[in-house]
């Protein structure tokens, strides 16, 4: 902690000066030079230290110290004729300081209190102030109380034998998380957890009643009293009752948070099964999961529009889909490809350049959302909102209106936001879904159609294994328009890159569709990943790949370009 502070005051151009065991200025002379003396040394090493500089401060200066404890360094500090403060941070020398905790106990320090306290707010920091014998008191549960129980239960797992991973292996997320917690603790050094416990005068007694409330409920246990637990469970639920929903929203978000963060750094093992798995499922169409997502809806309107049923294989990204079509473990895969307010998906413009697989059908779907909570939930009671990081995106401006203190969590999908509320029975929070989904479930709709834009969509593709057909299928008599039917548009999708850079090369290929008369939907470049400066070209027109007009541009392509990949061609 001191050099994180040191480092802090140098940020701010203050001159540093640091003595240590290594360093050639000693204690005694850097407290004869500075005007603000900060001793931050172990906490057994704490009360010989200030003694040796105290007497050495200047009177006009300030002493302060960084320990976890505040009675006895404050105390040996008010020796010294300086301004005293006792700072505790409370946080680790790793963490940033934006949002933290410092108590402060600023015991003679009227003209400096506000300075360190102002740079303190200036860097992000919440600074509370108590008296160092209060402090103590609390530090003694908040801190020596925690972590010995943490670490008693660190040693339980141990006594226990059996290994953590097996523990892991079956634990609910909450339980899991406590695990988590024991595993952090005992990661870091012994000795500054034994001095927090043994030099802080109020850590015995309430050690000793954390004890004596241990055996209470493990004799209720023996008895298997059921009504002596219930008492004994609602009196501790009593005394923190105006904190139990706090509590629960807080420790909400930080499952959501793990769940989201191993989601999106799977290990490479995890992943390998979860492809075989969806290798070895048979079915018509793969859709981005779970069931009831923006992806199954549209996949539900293709369905619709074949006028027969589609068996479905969820998957778990983009990528699973492509993998499933490629090996022809499904005949079709649905995939998203561009959302009128978030714009293109990467991913999927990527698969489509690199996979053998090409475009036969393109889906629009509106894009509604909608926010449900469980039943009888009031909108006034709500502080947090939980839906998949895009439909949150898509529906900023109504929560900033609407709910702008909630806090925002992001969930694997919008309908495991909402998956989430029920199995946990949450009455505080909310869930962004898609508003043809929240019509068909017993849910509270509060609010309907919030996104930013009303006539948002999503465009996906329809893509099958194979390269695009060279040739036209032939018409048969059934499928021929007859009389007064209105022409049926194609379009089609390509992809292409250049083999040098050269000025004008890009306007030449777009000049040959003008001259054709064929109108480009859609241009897109991304970076090729290879060389910096070079791009793929992503172009839809509103054209057949099987017109003369489209062989025509085409063959003129092939004499720019360095390589045409044609994506698809669909009805439009």
């Amino acid at each position: 902690m001191g050099a994180y502070f040191a480092e802090l005051f140098r940020k701010l151009d203050y001159k540093v000066l640091v003595s240590d065991k290594r360093t050639k200025l000693t204690n005694t002379e850097l407290a004869k030079k500075a005007d603000v003396v900060i001793v931050s040394v172990p906490i057994d090493k704490t009360e010989d230290v200030i003694n040796s500089v105290a007497s050495l401060v200047k009177k006009e200066g300030l002493i302060m110290d960084l320990t976890s404890l505040k009675e006895f360094p404050v105390r040996a500090m008010l020796k010294s004729q300086a301004a005293v403060i006792g700072l505790h941070p409370m946080f680790s020398h790793t963490n940033p300081l934006p949002g933290q905790t410092v108590v402060a106990c600023p015991e003679r320090g009227r003209k400096w209190f506000p300075w360190i306290k102002q740079i303190l707010k200036n860097g992000g920091a919440r600074v509370v102030v108590l008296k160092p014998k209060k402090h103590d008191q609390i530090m003694a549960v908040v801190q020596a109380l925690v972590h010995f129980a943490d670490i008693a239960f660190g040693h339980t797992i141990k006594d226990l034998k059996l290994p953590i991973k097996e523990y892991l292996n079956y634990a609910s997320p909450a339980s899991e998380l406590k695990i988590a917690f024991v595993g952090r603790l005992l990661a870091q050094d012994p000795t500054l957890y034994a001095s927090i416990q043994q030099f802080n005068p109020h850590a015995i007694k309430a050690l000793k009643t954390y004890l004596n409330n241990i055996e209470k409920l493990l004799k209720i246990d023996q008895k298997k009293s059921l009504k002596s637990f219930t008492s004994y469970f609602n009196e501790a639920g009593e005394s923190i009752k105006t904190y139990q929903h706090t509590a629960f929203s807080d420790t909400n978000y930080l499952i959501s948070k793990i769940l989201s963060r191993r989601q999106r750094h799977a290990d490479v093992e995890g992943m390998a099964k979860k492809a075989s798995k969806l290798r070895k499922k048979k079915a018509d169409i793969a859709v981005l999961g779970p069931i009831n997502t923006f992806s199954d809806i549209a996949a539900k309107k293709y369905e619709s529009s074949l006028g027969t049923p589609l068996s479905k294989a969820y998957a778990g990204s983009i990528y699973d889909i492509f993998e499933m079509v490629e090996n022809g473990h499904v005949k079709y895969g649905i995939v998203p490809l561009e959302n009128l307010l978030n714009g293109t998906v990467r991913e999927t413009f990527d698969e489509l350049l690199r996979a053998n697989v090409h475009i036969i059908n393109k889906i629009s779907l509106d894009i509604r959302h909608a926010l449900v909570a469980l039943p009888k939930v009031d909108k006034k009671n709500l502080d947090t909102i939980a839906s998949h990081g895009q439909a949150i995106q898509q529906c900023r401006n109504f929560l900033k209106k609407n709910f702008p203190h909630a806090r925002r969590i992001a969930t694997p999908s919008t309908i495991a936001a909402y998956e989430a509320i029920i199995s946990e029975k949450d009455l505080h929070t909310a869930a962004i879904i898609p508003e043809q989904v929240a019509n068909e479930l017993n849910c509270n709709i509060l609010a309907s159609n919030i996104g930013d834009k009303t006539e948002n969509r999503t465009t996906f593709v329809i893509i099958k294994r194979g390269k695009t057909p060279q040739n036209a299928p032939r018409k048969s008599a059934s499928n021929k328009p007859g009389k007064g039917t209105k022409k049926q548009r194609y379009g089609t999708s390509i992809a292409f890159y250049f083999g040098k850079d050269k000025p004008g090369t890009l306007f030449k290929v777009f000049e040959d569709f003008a001259k054709e008369k064929i109108n480009l939907t859609r241009i897109e470049s991304r970076p090729s990943r290879k060389d910096l400066g070079n791009y793929i070209f992503y172009l839809d027109f509103e054209e057949s790949l099987y017109s003369a007009k489209t062989r025509k541009v085409l063959k003129k392509m092939l004499t720019k370009v360095a390589k045409i990949k044609v994506l698809g061609t669909y009805q439009i």
